[in-house]
């Protein structure tokens, strides 16, 4: 099932390494916000097919960003004619 929503969570956190100068594990992220290591695995591979309210509020607090920040809705690609 195709979920037009992606989100942005790898940009992100390569951001705040690169900010902090330093390599955060998924493990960390996972002590800091509370969300399994294997959520935030789905999320970094951006294979997420459901978003749970609480998840997306922990890490838009985590990162610092609004809802925007996060995910994007992804046009679907127009129908080609025959």
């Amino acid at each position: 099932m195709f979920v037009p929503i992606s989100n942005h969570f790898a940009k992100l956190l390569a951001e705040k390494q690169e900010k902090e100068n330093r390599f955060i594990p998924l493990a960390e992220v996972a002590s800091d916000t509370k969300v399994s290591r294997k959520t935030l695995y789905k999320w970094e591979k951006n294979i997420v097919d459901r978003f749970d309210a609480e998840v997306v509020e922990k890490l838009c607090n985590y990162f610092g960003v609004d809802l925007s920040g996060l995910l994007e809705l992804v046009p679907p690609e127009p129908k080609k004619k025959k």
